[in-house]
């Protein structure tokens, strides 16, 4: 039935979102300390190749999209489950059976009861899936800031360094050419649209887990490199 495969299709989704929150958080436990900079990925803008920020920008693009429609059904999961008894008998009924094999015999209170239920947990696998597209957009952002940073700070000028201190020369490995190039495309990829959108979503309360106070200073710090 409909519900059933889209509570498959919701579980399915939650462990392939976690695979790539959990590799995304990795690659940012990789960049290393504040003192200690490892740069992640490559600072080529425009190619689909390679671990680049243009591979970044891309990912977050797509978490932001997929997140503001998990946004939109968890409002509608809650809004059906507060008004369980609006739906039709045959969706109550599709619902109920989900909870309750043999929900055809159910009186109809028992079955809106069983309805409301399988809509809870419906919007619960929503609401799990926001938290994670929470922290994979915060990890995004951090990312992306730290990239940014190195390259337009500290490979630009090596006496800059980190903490007052050179860096060390096998950290400057950068291409000139590239570092130019991301200091001039970069606002035509990382647009302020785009932005505002990551700050948006943050502060959205739809979901309990949500937090928005450091990738709202994150996107701060990502536009005053850009506009430096």
């Amino acid at each position: 039935k409909a519900v059933v495969s889209t509570q498959s299709t919701g579980e399915v989704q939650t462990i392939k979102l976690q695979i790539i929150t959990n590799i995304v958080s990795y690659c940012v436990s990789a960049m290393g300390t504040s003192n200690v900079i490892h740069a992640v990925f490559s600072p080529e803008l425009g190619t689909k190749k390679g671990n680049n920020l243009n591979l970044l920008i891309g990912m977050l693009q797509k978490a932001l999209e997929a997140s503001s429609q998990h946004s939109d059904a968890y409002s509608q999961l809650i809004h059906k489950a507060m008004h369980v008894n609006q739906l039709s008998t045959e969706e109550q009924r599709e619902l109920a059976s989900c909870v309750a094999p043999d929900a055809d015999k159910c009186s109809a209170v028992q079955r809106a009861k069983y309805a409301e239920l399988r809509l809870e947990q419906l919007a619960e696998t929503k609401d799990r899936q926001l938290a994670l597209y929470t922290q994979l957009i915060e990890n995004l952002i951090y990312l992306l800031w730290r990239h940014v940073q190195y390259y337009t700070v500290y490979c630009k000028d090596p006496t800059e360094g980190i903490g007052g201190e050179p860096l060390p020369k096998k950290l400057l490995s950068a291409n000139n050419d590239y570092i130019k190039n991301l200091t001039r495309e970069l606002p035509l990829h990382l647009t302020d649209p785009l932005l505002k959108k990551v700050v948006d979503f943050c502060s959205n309360k739809t979901s309990s887990s949500m937090t928005s106070s450091f990738t709202s200073a994150l996107v701060r710090r990502v536009r005053k490199l850009m506009t430096a």
